[in-house]
């Protein structure tokens, strides 16, 4: 099948003959048979074993077994036509004898050397005892990584009377048939192959098999599988990537628009599974490969890991249909590809870590080798079919490991070419003790990430900015800090920067920290007032951990200038937000008219520890001139800063403060907050006497005209209008679009149908919450009372307060 229209590299042929004449002792399967000692094996529910297996025995096996299931995707599936075999899980099978660990030993280490693994490293552990009848057998198959570290899969056949199941074991264009019949009593067959090769199991002919299958994992400790000497390819293969690195580099500089690819991606002839690619884990000429390219690309300044491959294509199925017109999926091929997307991701490390680079396009002519798409089988197929005008698309999916290399000068652009985020976890990887040590992160690779940042108004996907402000912190680049802050934070603050933010405070100092406070509370306050003084309160902390007082000083100084701003700018900042809430509700009342109703949540713009925390950071810093000010931006605002609510719960905690609390902007905020909640609920409300509600709709069609009346006559309580299915639809949206309390249903007698429209006393209901609410806090104004002496006005207030919450509990 293969992947059509790949754009493989050009210009590395040299490099192609190079990595292509590596040839790793050990192969992709071993086996054979040996006489050795069995193990003595005792199975749950069945006893000890006899060999050869007696048939009465073989008849106990599978009674204690259970249907050996088969994996297709993610499903597991029981399916005879695709596997006939019987399977009883490890944990009920004990394998001992004293001779038996000398005989696994024995096999192990042909093992080791036929697939060319570490013998050191290579483990085993039982998965399966599986016992196939006459007639069983398994398809050609994949096995997945059920452990961590696996590499490969051993079958080992128990002495049994039988013949055929043969292993038939494929890798590329080689196959292998593994004999594994075992009649001898002493006689052991095996058959070991690395996991990602497809495999099938022949049907037995006769009697029976009885097979152990273990699965063989590498230790995670040390390097991958030990390489011959290649030595003298690591001379010439260096060169190919020096000469390509000058190259790539040389052509950027000039700008001349001919390019060369910023990658070289060499695929891998083995499987790995994402959780599973590692280079300790990598099998046969893999390993070998990845050791000369990786010792190449550090002599050659390059920058080298592995990564999974993915490609999607997408395209016109040729479908293949049965006798019942059932379109078989997984039969169908692509005729022709529409489009493709191609990323590398899921990023291994030569150290073993695991890199959060992201996903990192794979470009035109950086895939190596010529032709290693070719023949490649998709890992999945997904078929859509035919919706409207469009005909069915069928997607093949690929996945392959691969080794990537690119220049180390070019690793930041290489790493944002799908967004910034992949290339600031790479910097932070790369910081050894301080920017420009031996090993770690280049000044020049920060100001490049600073200067390759996205600024555009849509740009808020994949910028982390808090992840690049503690590289910066931990850089230690207060210059390049500076630079970032004023060109991407100040525009895109959002709040979510702010405690990283303060990290980096000290390391650029009083001065430029003020500096960048004020550029960001005049660019900032009017769309995230809440976020901005946040971060204040948290540059006040850097100011008072400050050990110099002089420096403690600065600090007040410079946020004494971005306080008072804030302060003063209140008012501007209330009077923008009160026209954006009145455009949104504007808006609102004409989705409604349209017949749109869903409700849209507006964003907080401001909260009460806002409130609360501006007045504090005025305080101390002597602002009171300023703070009056805001206090009275807030009063002529009410329906921003909510005197039922908000406000009493700023207060609360202004009250805490004891200077502040005596403070003429403390009293007017005080009596703000007193006066309306004593205009709203001095009395407990009373019981609706008729059926009036309030009502208010714009509209003003026939229809919602008789609603309207409805509504506020006081005697009806249930209406009826039988109107045709779109004007029962419009009084439908008018009701739930203007919040009216009533209960509708369509009554379907009749023509046309009547839409029965029933008050309720929800909205009583509803303002008795209200009134507990008010009353709770009425008691937490009473406590917060200003702490003025002789002012008579606020003891008036008290007492009238006192009055209202004694009212309230008595009435529960």
């Amino acid at each position: 099948m293969g992947v059509q229209g790949i754009e493989y590299g050009r210009g590395h042929e040299r490099l192609e003959e190079l990595l292509r004449s590596i040839d790793r002792p050990g192969n992709y399967c071993v086996g054979g048979r040996e006489f050795l000692p069995v193990p003595r094996v005792v199975v749950k529910g069945v006893g000890e074993l006899s060999f050869p297996v007696p048939p009465v025995q073989i008849e106990a096996l599978a009674d204690a077994a259970e249907r050996a299931p088969y994996g297709k995707g993610t499903r597991t599936l029981v399916d005879p036509s695709v596997r006939d075999c019987w399977q009883i899980d490890a944990r009920n099978v004990n394998l001992s004898g004293r001779a038996w660990p000398g005989s696994l030993a024995k096999i192990m280490e042909l093992v080791a050397e036929g697939l060319g693994l570490p013998a050191e490293r290579l483990g085993a552990e039982l998965y399966k005892l599986l016992v196939y009848r006459r007639g069983g057998f398994f398809a050609e198959h994949r096995d997945t990584e059920k452990v961590p570290g696996m590499v490969a899969t051993l079958s080992l056949s128990l002495p049994a009377a039988g013949a055929g199941g043969e292993i038939v074991v494929r890798h590329g264009d080689d196959e292998t048939t593994y004999d594994m019949a075992a009649n001898e009593p002493s006689e052991l067959a095996f058959a070991a192959f690395y996991a990602d090769c497809p495999h099938e199991v022949l049907p037995v002919t006769e009697g029976h098999r009885v097979s152990l299958v273990f699965n063989l994992f590498l230790d995670s400790a040390g390097r991958g599988p030990g390489a011959p000497d290649y030595s003298d390819l690591l001379a010439p293969v260096a060169e190919c990537l020096a000469e390509w690195r000058a190259e790539s580099v040389e052509r950027d500089s000039e700008e001349t628009g001919d390019k060369v690819a910023d990658k070289i991606v060499w695929l891998l002839e083995h499987e790995y599974s994402e959780d599973g690619l590692s280079f300790a884990t990598l099998k046969n000429t893999d390993a070998a490969v990845a050791g000369v390219f990786r010792e190449a690309a550090e002599r050659a300044g390059c920058e080298f890991l592995a990564a999974v491959l993915r490609i999607h294509e997408y395209g016109t199925p040729d479908l293949h249909v049965d006798y019942w017109d059932n379109v078989q999926e997984d039969d169908s091929t692509m005729v022709d590809v529409h489009d493709r997307w191609e990323a590398l991701d899921s990023w291994a490390a030569t150290d073993g870590s695991r890199p959060n680079l992201g996903e990192i396009p794979l470009n035109e002519g950086e895939l190596l080798p010529e032709g290693a798409l070719d023949d490649a089988e998709p890992d999945d197929r997904r078929l859509e079919g035919s919706t409207g005008n469009e005909g069915p698309t069928l997607e093949h999916v690929y996945r392959r490991a691969a080794l990537v290399v690119w220049p180390r000068e070019k690793t930041v652009d290489v790493l944002a070419r799908d967004g910034i985020d992949g290339a600031v976890a790479w910097a932070a990887s790369r910081i050894v003790g301080r920017a420009g040590a031996d090993g770690g992160l280049e000044v020049e690779d920060i100001e490049r990430l600073i200067e390759l940042w996205p600024l555009g108004e849509r740009d808020y996907r994949q910028q982390d900015r808090a992840a690049m402000l503690r590289l910066l912190a931990s850089a230690g680049a207060a210059e390049q800090t500076v630079d970032f802050l004023h060109r991407a934070v100040k525009t895109k603050h959002d709040g979510s920067e702010n405690e990283a933010l303060a990290a980096v405070m000290p390391l650029i100092g009083a001065e430029e920290a003020g500096e960048f406070l004020l550029a960001l509370a005049e660019e900032q306050l009017s769309r995230r007032p809440s976020s901005v003084v946040e971060l204040l309160v948290l540059a006040e902390e850097v100011g008072d951990a400050a050990e110099d007082g002089a420096e403690r000083a600065m600090w007040r100084e410079a946020l004494r200038q971005v306080v008072s701003f804030v302060l003063t700018g209140l008012r501007a900042a209330f009077e923008r937000e009160a026209g954006v809430r009145a455009d949104r509700e504007a808006s609102r009342l004409e989705r409604i008219a349209m017949g749109f109703v869903r409700e849209r949540k507006a964003p907080e713009w401001i909260d009460h520890e806002a409130v609360r925390d501006v007045f504090l950071l005025a305080r101390p810093l002597g602002l009171a001139d300023e703070a009056m000010a805001a206090a009275g931006a807030i009063g002529d605002h009410p329906r921003i800063v909510t005197r039922g609510r908000m406000l009493p719960a700023a207060l609360e905690g202004m009250h805490e403060d004891e200077e502040l609390a005596r403070s003429p902007a403390y009293a007017l905020l005080w009596r703000q907050a007193a006066d309306f909640l004593l205009e709203r609920s001095s009395d407990v409300p009373a019981e609706p006497t008729d059926w009036a509600m309030p009502a208010e709709v714009r509209c003003d069609c026939e229809d919602c005209v008789a609603l309207l009346a409805f509504c506020r006559d006081p005697d009806k309580r249930v209406g009826r209008f039988s109107v045709r299915k779109d004007r029962r639809k419009h009084i439908h949206r008018t009701i739930d679009g203007y919040r009216l309390d009533l209960d509708h249903e369509t009554e379907r007698k009749g023509s046309p149908y009547t839409l029965v429209c029933t008050k309720t006393r929800n909205g009583h209901r509803r303002r008795l919450r209200e009134y507990a609410e008010d009353i709770e806090w009425m008691d937490s104004l009473h406590d917060g009372a200003p702490r003025v002496s002789g002012d008579a006005v606020s003891a008036e207030t008290v007492d009238r307060l006192a009055r209202a919450v004694e009212t309230g509990t008595a009435a529960g």
